[in-house]
């Protein structure tokens, strides 16, 4: 009785919906496997597919094979490899997998620095202005023509740095940040000793040709400082008031005018 019992077992057929289930693949993708090859399902009477315990199987170890990484096209060769080319698969996957994992984790830390300009942003709203040292040490022209530095910016456009002469604000200069040991001709900023600096936000109307709020805020702030060169950061674009805004982090050198005191805001 138990061996009609497993006979029974061994004998039962499935629907194409049953195996998604069991096997926790949508039925699409148990399609379209087939259509590669990796398995061959008859069809009743009806035209249903009806799977069997060994195609539940078969279905079972190529679910092992992708979950491993194998490409579809690669699954049927991984079965018919001798214990040499199946090494070689595997040591090939897995270096695959490394340059993803490199790949994710550089995704990872520029979603972290996303999440950090955000947070700059909101405090800059809250706070106002407030003294603050320049995180980067220099900043050099930047023309996008130049392969090096438009690649950097791609990788963080937090990099980008506005460049003024606060005595004429049209002297506005596009640079990057570069190391401390940049000795280009280009450089134009670097970080000295002894300098002070207060940060605000720069809001620019990205649809209204980038108009900018930094005038009004600079202003005001010259009338309680001497004020030298600003650095405007680009953090991050977003919508504010149904306008596409680009916010930027100024840090803006200054002295107090005669008879007052640096203090912060």
């Amino acid at each position: 009785m138990e061996k009609n019992f497993s006979v029974n077992r061994m004998n039962k057929l499935f629907s194409i919906r049953e195996i998604a289930q069991l096997l926790n693949v949508p039925a699409p993708t148990l399609r379209f496997w087939e259509e590669k090859g990796l398995f061959s399902v008859k069809k009743g009477a009806n035209r249903y597919r009806q799977y069997t315990v060994r195609d539940l199987m078969r279905i079972a170890n190529v679910i092992f094979f992708r979950n491993l990484g194998i490409p579809v096209s690669n699954v049927h060769e991984m079965e018919e490899c001798t214990l040499e080319q199946y090494t070689r698969q595997i040591e090939e996957v897995q270096l695959h997998l490394k340059q993803r994992i490199r790949s994710y984790g550089q995704m990872y830390r520029r979603t972290q620095n996303q999440l950090q300009h955000l947070e700059a942003v909101q405090q800059l709203m809250l706070l106002g202005t407030s003294e603050e040292e320049v995180p980067f040490d220099a900043v050099a022209t930047f023309d996008y023509f130049e392969q090096d530095k438009l690649i950097q910016y791609v990788q963080d456009p937090s990099c980008y740095v506005r460049y003024f002469n606060t005595k004429d604000m049209s002297t506005e200069v596009r640079s990057i940040i570069v190391s401390s040991s940049y000795s280009g001709q280009n450089l134009i900023w670097k970080k000295c000793p002894g300098t002070h600096f207060i940060t605000f936000l720069i809001r620019e109307k990205v649809d209204r040709d980038y108009e900018s709020d930094v005038i009004q805020t600079l202003t005001k702030l010259q009338t309680r400082y001497q004020t030298g060169c600003l650095l405007a950061r680009y953090l991050l674009t977003a919508k504010e008031g149904g306008e596409r805004i680009d916010y930027l982090k100024a840090y803006l050198e200054v002295e107090p005018l005669s008879g007052q005191h640096s203090e912060k805001e």
